[in-house]
């Protein structure tokens, strides 16, 4: 019998516990439900379409000391959210001078295309099969590339490079392994000359064509060896770029033949060396949020390089959605996105908010101990509010994510 009443108090007060445990939650999710209506920023439309030029002041007053800022995708594929983000781009670079533009593309595939886009070529006719193809032939991107074009000759150009440590665009499969011939001929010829350095170049071109079969183990640890000696040498005289992107060799090898995945932090990297070259601008990077998140998934990523290096000078910002479909990079076919969860912001401000496009900034929320969720990823994944400030500074919620028109 004792026993017995021993146990019956025991779970009254697990029943107890439980039941205040939920209390707090729920008055938690009450309370930052409240702050994220109270504090959102509208951004409106106007009768012509265009984004209320306020509504777009009021967020750049919030990135007002920010020199990186980060504008993260959950896909590759909504277009409400590629026009989204080329109207902030726009905005940001013509009235709070954000002037280097780095594209979640290779380095030396935006670098050619900009070479010949400055001898008068079309950044949008160059780009399919060169910049990453979901960007390329969107067309919600193809204003995008028309305004850096037109921007090039003006006295405020918008410099636009890219910033990925894997190369198969066609201008890196055409050029890049006699480019960087010459960019060591240039330190050093012998071994240039050399039989030798004949079969590290044609390892190097199978890299560049996606090829997965690895190495027989001793001409594989002397690719790498000498991988190791070429970005010394390029280190050692200066040249920066071929540096990073003989790393960016290194990474993409290690990521076909599937001994190692860093090609996240050698973009990070990346990152870090064009705005050591550009020390006096403002920077806009575009990728997916994955790569960009101020901590890494299981691994270290972009953003938490470039985090670490800059502090509270890198922001970074999520996109979401209401309602709609996008197009999936995977496949091409639309996708509609999850039914939204009753504790989800995107739902909150289905009911709350009028307005076509949000921005919520974490910082004055009160986000730790709340479930109220967010998608992080594919419309379908989400984050608690308890972990956005561990990965993002703010957020964008749009009313209706559409699919981007891929153009062939």
């Amino acid at each position: 019998m004792r026993s017995n009443f021993v146990l019956s108090i025991f779970l009254l007060l697990l029943t107890a516990c439980s039941h205040k445990q939920n209390s707090l939650a729920l008055m938690t999710d009450k309370n930052l439900s409240q702050q994220l209506v109270a504090n959102h920023l509208a951004i409106n439309v106007d009768s012509s379409g265009q984004l209320e030029e306020q509504d777009l002041a009021a967020f750049a007053k919030k990135i007002a000391k920010v020199r990186i800022l980060a504008l993260g995708e959950q896909t590759h594929g909504a277009g409400s959210v590629f026009a989204l983000k080329i109207d902030l781009i726009k905005y940001l670079h013509q009235h709070h001078g954000f002037d280097l533009f780095i594209l979640e593309s290779g380095m030396y595939d935006v670098r050619e295309i900009m070479q010949q886009a400055n001898a008068g070529k079309s950044i949008k006719e160059l780009a399919p099969g060169n910049i990453f193809y979901m960007y390329a032939n969107s067309k919600e991107i193809t204003p995008l590339f028309d305004y850096v074009n037109e921007q090039l000759n003006t006295d405020n150009p918008l410099t636009m490079v890219g910033f990925d440590s894997q190369h198969t665009g066609g201008l890196s499969l055409a050029g890049l392994v006699s480019d960087l011939t010459k960019a060591q001929e240039e330190i050093d010829n012998t071994w240039v000359n050399s039989p030798n350095w004949q079969v590290f170049c044609q390892h190097i071109q199978q890299v560049l064509e996606g090829s997965n079969v690895r190495l027989p183990l001793v001409q594989e640890t002397l690719f790498f060896s000498q991988l190791d000696t070429l970005a010394s040498n390029f280190d050692r005289h200066g040249n920066g770029f071929w540096y990073r992107i003989t790393k960016g060799l290194v990474a993409q090898a290690k990521r076909q033949w599937q001994l190692a995945d860093n090609r996240s932090e050698q973009m990070g990297e990346n990152i870090k060396w064009w705005a050591e070259q550009y020390p006096d601008k403002k920077i806009i990077v575009w990728a997916h949020t994955w790569h960009l998140t101020k901590e890494g998934n299981k691994q270290v990523n972009a953003g938490k390089v470039v985090s670490e290096a800059f502090g509270d000078a890198y922001y970074m910002v999520h996109f979401s959605g209401e309602q709609g479909q996008y197009l999936s990079y995977i496949d091409l076919k639309n996708k509609e996105l999850t039914t939204l969860k009753q504790n989800s912001i995107e739902q909150l401000f289905k009911q709350e908010t009028s307005s076509a496009i949000n921005y919520i900034e974490n910082k004055g929320l009160s986000l730790q101990g709340s479930d109220i969720e967010v998608f992080v990823n594919d419309y379908q994944q989400t984050l608690p509010a308890s972990e956005w400030s561990t990965y993002w500074d703010g957020m964008f919620i749009l009313k209706e994510i559409t699919p981007a028109i891929y153009q062939q």
